[in-house]
């Protein structure tokens, strides 16, 4: 999960993390790194999904190798390291590997000839911008690309398609090496970035496939349990349903690695993808003949398998069931009204006197019901009609196009930061100075004008927003200016403080040496902060001593008005839990014991218990705040120096924002002391309207519901016998065939009401067809009955006029020949219903 990256739904590559360091956004103390990356490809740019299954190679959920340069070796060292890893530690027949290069990186095409000679005759090839040219995406780091490729052999195809950079499985790519060296801007400028650096990537799957002589990345290892585990529980055969098999391995992969590491499943972003994920392999599960949920029962296949190597699965591994069983349950029910949908759109072209269901509609049933373009063809053909694969095909461009825009990389800019870059300056990093909220400082650099600029300090009192803390505002002043701090961003180690001249002009912080200023946090608005981000750790530890240790953080926010702390948990907590958690805070804050911040190493940390938080990057050496006995957590944020300097603390709301994600909203400080009066003043106010004692008034207000209930239910029943008693004077009637059609619209109204008419019009003699509509409960709702006449000689059946009638009206409904019920669109002109009624019945009748 790219906590910290909201330009991306998904960790897709290992460079990822090392984005602001490519960028010149931060410095690090290393300029060389490897890792092995969790990555998932499944929306925006990076989308292998479709693909998972039917090819021997692509995943949603892989890992990642990689190695990176910031700013040190660059192509020949990069070169070397690959070739020497391939040929000697993995020993890979050296007749078998191809390289590409950019087609115009000569430089590449050089050392690998220098390199590996064994490549020279015919197996350096060069590639256009589409093979071997990398970018994050429309904006952002970017260079060529050189890639190593392996050939399978003979029996994966000898024809004209089998070639590298082809769609074939004989050729494949195991490692890319990208030689970035541009930043692309969003104004179009490609511009070089402040270091030549070396991104590669190779995928673990992949390379286990080749060391293993396997045919295909599910052959490996890490599969073989995983699916005969699928084949167990959904009593199927692999080689029967092979890709039904990869399909389900590698999603049930996917969304637990996801989940364990805070992500949910909801109807958006990153959680609409995973939704997708679970969708498709359920549908999958269904072709080996799994009715009954079944995916949350490989997970412990999955952890027995890769829990060694990533504990956090192991810890999750409760939570993970829990947050998959209740999404395929649910899926479960959206699949049922899938297949009534269906059923009305294939009705409807039926009716039309068509014999294709428009492309929308099939998309609608792919995106909102997750069934695949096959499996609506298979049951349209079962009634003889076709699908509109050019109206899906539209349709899902647009939506992969609304994906890409959507998870694009955006630039990290701010007001004047060309202005400064074109200064060319060279500045060290601004020290924050944490326990002051004014300091003098110095003057940097000045870019911009008086109504908008941005000052970089020497040294600042001001926090720049991070690990969901806001920014602060503030001023900076000397006696010949004074500037307003509206915003923060960091770039390459600088703060840049953004805002506005509002006495003097910028020219006095211009063109001086060693110009002397105040910057001043606005202290209100900090100590609001500081309530609110010491609470969220103390929330946090209540929370996980409340609910349980797979509490974990998926997001937060600290402002001034209050903090939001997104965390794991699959299910809502109850009014009681929420008040346990309000106890415990509270508790702590009473106690008034001291916070403690200390700096140590992060291994130490990680030995005394801290807690890392969301969307923060640790080096050697950490912060960890504490209140000691309740609460330990690694953190750079700004806190109070004693806990009872928070004040009352209220949680106002929880919700659920995606399957396994719930979020706590709460108030802290001055927030809560006016919450409180308010709701003293609410009481008082009810108090009064009851006219009772203000202990007593919610007896009092309990005393009024019933009341009221009891004269509504009495209103009810008056109306129900006038209505019975009035019999056909309500309403209309009209005669058609020899049977009495009497119709009413009750407007706003209840079943009850319109049922007694309807029994009073059932109870005659004579034939009696009777129609009422009424709007209850906000729903235009539906109810007719015939007589007993009307059916025995009349041959009315209610029921078939109910669902022959109802479509017609964008509704539905059902019953028998005597009674059925049912419901139409609000807006609908009642008086067209009843019309159609009564042709019906004509029709019927003659």
């Amino acid at each position: 999960m790219p906590f910290d990256d909201p330009t991306i739904l998904f960790t897709n590559a290992g460079m990822n993390q090392f984005k602001d360091v490519f960028t010149g956004k931060r410095r690090t103390d290393y300029s060389r790194a490897t890792s092995s990356q969790k990555c998932i490809r499944a929306g925006g740019k990076h989308n292998d999904l479709d693909n998972v299954g039917f090819t021997a190679r692509h995943h949603t959920f892989f890992e990642m190798l990689g190695n990176f340069s910031f700013g040190d070796y660059y192509k020949e060292e990069a070169i070397y390291y690959a070739w020497e890893w391939v040929t000697k530690d993995l020993q890979l027949p050296v007749d078998r590997l191809y390289a590409t290069v950019y087609e115009s990186d000569d430089d590449a095409f050089a050392l690998w000839e220098k390199i590996a000679p064994e490549l020279k005759e015919g197996r350096i090839l060069r590639f256009g911008k589409h093979d071997n040219f990398w970018s994050m995406g429309e904006v952002g780091p970017c260079g060529p690309c050189s890639e190593l490729h392996f050939d399978r052999g003979e029996k994966f195809g000898t024809g004209p398609e089998d070639k590298v950079n082809g769609e074939t499985d004989r050729f494949v790519e195991i490692w890319n090496l990208v030689f970035m060296q541009d930043d692309q801007l969003p104004d179009g400028r490609v511009v070089p970035l402040p270091k030549p650096s070396v991104d590669t990537g190779a995928g673990l799957e992949r390379l286990a496939a080749i060391v293993q002589h396997v045919d295909s990345n599910y052959g490996i290892d890490l599969f073989q349990n995983l699916i005969e585990a699928i084949s167990e529980i959904t009593s199927s055969r692999y080689s029967d349903h092979v890709a039904s098999h990869h399909v389900i391995a590698d999603h049930i992969r996917a969304l637990t690695f996801a989940v364990a590491d805070g992500a949910g499943i909801s109807n958006e972003g990153r959680g609409y993808v995973l939704r997708r994920i679970l969708r498709r392999a359920a549908r999958h599960g269904r072709t080996l003949g799994a009715t009954e949920p079944f995916m949350y029962k490989l997970i412990p296949a999955l952890v027995d398998e890769m829990g060694q190597a990533f504990p956090e699965i192991v810890e999750k591994q409760e939570h993970v069931v829990n947050v998959i069983r209740a999404e395929e349950e649910s899926f479960a029910r959206t699949l049922e009204t899938g297949l009534q949908h269906f059923e009305r759109i294939a009705r409807q072209t039926r009716q039309a006197g068509q014999k294709t269901i428009d492309g929308e509609e099939v998309f609608r049933l792919y995106d909102t019901y997750g069934f695949p373009y096959d499996l609506t063809e298979i049951m349209a053909e079962e009634q003889g009609l076709a699908l509109d694969d050019e109206g899906f095909d539209k349709a899902m461009v647009r939506q992969q196009e609304q994906s890409r825009a959507g998870g694009a990389f955006k630039a990290e800019t701010f007001p004047h930061r060309e202005e400064f870059d074109n200064l060319n300056l060279q500045l060290p990093p601004t020290e924050f100075v944490r326990d002051r909220l004014a300091v003098e400082t110095e003057v940097e650099a000045v870019v911009g004008d008086n109504e908008s600029s941005a000052i970089v300090l020497n040294r600042t009192p001001f926090y720049v927003e991070a690990g969901g803390q806001v920014n602060d505002t503030g001023r900076i002043f000397n006696d010949d200016i004074e500037f307003e701090v509206e915003a923060l961003h960091l770039y390459n180690d600088l703060y840049f403080h953004v805002g506005r001249v509002t006495r003097g002009s910028l020219h006095a912080l211009k063109g001086k040496d060693q110009i002397t200023v105040t910057a001043q946090v606005e202290e209100g608005r900090r100590w609001d902060v500081m309530r609110n981000h010491t609470a969220t750790h103390l929330a946090h530890a209540a929370l996980r001593e409340v609910l349980g240790d797979h509490v974990e953080q998926s997001g937060s926010y600290v402002g001034p008005d209050r903090m939001r702390f997104d965390f794991s948990h699959h299910q809502p907590m109850t009014p009681d839990e929420i008040a346990e958690v309000e106890r415990l805070v509270n508790a702590q804050i009473l106690r008034g014991a001291d916070v403690r911040t200390q700096i140590m190493s992060i291994d130490e940390a990680r030995k005394a218990g801290a807690m890392a938080l969301f969307g923060e990057k640790y080096g050697e050496q950490v912060r960890v705040v504490s209140v000691p006995g309740f609460s330990m957590e690694l953190c750079g944020g700004t806190h109070v120096q004693n806990v009872s300097q928070i004040g009352p603390f209220f949680v106002v709301v929880e919700t659920g924002i995606a399957s396994g994600v719930r979020r706590l909203e709460a108030i802290t400080g001055r927030a809560a002391v006016d919450y409180m009066l308010e709701n003293k003043r609410f009481k008082l106010d009810v108090a009064e309207m009851v006219n009772r004692p203000e202990s007593d008034a919610l007896d009092g207000v309990k005393q009024l519901r019933e009341h009221n209930t009891s004269l509504q239910k009495e209103l009810k029943k008056t109306r129900a016998q006038m209505f019975a008693g009035g019999g056909a004077e309500v309403g209309e009637t009209t005669e058609v065939g020899g049977v009495t059609i009497a119709t009413n619209d009750f407007g706003e109204s209840d079943r009850d009401t319109m049922g007694a008419w309807l029994d009073k019009q059932k109870a005659m003699a004579h034939p009696v067809l009777a129609v009422a509509v009424g709007l209850a409960n906000g729903k235009r709702a539906f109810m007719a009955a015939a007589s007993n006449a009307a059916v025995t000689t009349k041959k009315l059946d209610v029921g078939k006029m109910t669902k022959a009638v109802l479509p017609k009206f964008g509704g539905r409904g059902g019953g028998k020949s005597s009674f059925a019920q049912g419901g139409i669109e609000a807006d609908t002109d009642v008086s067209a219903v009843f019309d159609a009624i009564t042709k019906w019945v004509g029709e019927t009748v003659s």
